[in-house]
């Protein structure tokens, strides 16, 4: 049987199913079942979040959401094949003209717009997913911000691998996966890794579908815990990208979720661990610092000392210690210059 007979053979095998489930007025429920390892890694993932400190950079630090949002933007675009590094991905995010493909610049032009979308979003809007997926896929495919028109699949030589939902029951089988969203009782984290799954499985546009997903997920997990909205989930993703596609493909294969869903849950517990530890005083007031010189670009040690409730002389060993590092820098006279956190200028 070629490619064109089994697509139409999978078009009509949906059709049927989606036609039962409908005549018996049947909701739609994700293929999925708990288990002991899934179970422990949520409790796991709950336990570190509950450590996150409300005054942890990981939740107030401006400096740290930039540096995140930077490697969050990049590896997910480095997973789809964007060959820029990082210091040129910060350039653009900066609004810096830069010298690279013209495709690779417009996806992270692009992927920055569409995060920053992300404290208005709705995760239980289909509108706004179409938001999304036009924002970041402007000028990249000719169908951006709209559900495909034709059939997709995934391919290896010429046996079909993974075939989309055939794209006449796209918006259809959209709606029931948002609406099982919004109206599942199951625990939010849970629901947001089911989703994933669901959302790639049934793969709706015709391109941009692996980033989009990935930006969903940020979004659902980001409404249990806004300071989850900083996670870098897509960093974690891109080290181990093999077993990325190997937990979708064992989902695909046996039509249920577990493997990814436990993929995505270790996934995120791994990228909580390095900011679950309590940070030191040190830490912190080196954070508070830098947040201090990105909203005040021309204070001086002395307003640092006095808003920190330190020594004057222990802020002016700490501001040393991080021009050193090359974390901090001033431009100008030391009467009328500015300072310069990393690669960006703060102005009052």
């Amino acid at each position: 049987m070629d490619s064109r007979s089994d697509e139409r053979l999978i078009t009509a095998i949906v059709g049927i199913i989606m036609a039962v489930m409908k005549g018996r007025g049947m909701p739609y429920e994700p293929p999925f079942e708990r288990n002991d390892a899934i179970d422990t890694l949520c409790m796991e993932i709950a336990e570190l979040v509950g450590m996150l400190s409300p005054q942890a950079p990981l939740a107030k630090s401006p400096t740290l959401h930039r540096e995140l949002r930077i490697k969050t933007i990049r590896s997910s675009l480095m997973i789809e094949g964007n060959k820029l590094d990082e210091k040129t991905v910060t350039a653009i995010i900066d609004g810096k003209r830069v010298l690279g493909d013209i495709h690779d610049i417009l996806e992270v032009e692009n992927a920055k717009r569409a995060y920053d979308l992300i404290p208005e979003l709705n995760p239980h809007s289909i509108d706004d997913l179409l938001r999304a997926h036009r924002t970041m896929m402007d000028g990249l495919v000719s169908e951006a911000g709209r559900f495909r028109g034709g059939n997709v699949g995934v391919f290896d030589g010429d046996a079909l691998i993974h075939a989309g939902t055939p794209a006449a029951y796209v918006p259809e089988v959209m709606a029931d996966i948002f609406g099982w969203l919004e109206e599942t009782s199951m625990h939010p984290l849970l629901a947001s890794c089911v989703f994933h799954f669901e959302f790639e499985f049934c793969h709706p546009f015709s391109d941009g579908n692996g980033r989009t997903g990935r930006l969903w997920h940020t979004l659902l997990v980001s409404r249990w815990r806004p300071v989850l909205a900083w996670l870098p989930i897509e960093s974690t993703i891109r080290q181990r990208q093999a077993g990325y596609y190997e937990a979708l493909a064992k989902s695909d294969a046996s039509g249920s979720g577990e493997q990814f869903v436990e993929f995505m849950l270790g996934v995120i517990r791994d990228s909580i661990l390095p900011f679950s530890k309590p940070a030191s005083e040190k830490e912190l007031a080196r954070s508070r610092a830098l947040d201090f010189f990105r909203e005040h670009g021309n204070g001086n040690v002395s307003q640092l000392a006095e808003s920190l409730g330190c020594s004057k002389r222990s802020v002016e060993r700490m501001v040393a210690k991080l021009k050193e590092e090359g974390i901090l820098s001033r431009r100008g006279s030391a009467r009328a210059g500015i300072w310069i956190v990393g690669d960006q200028s703060v102005t009052q």
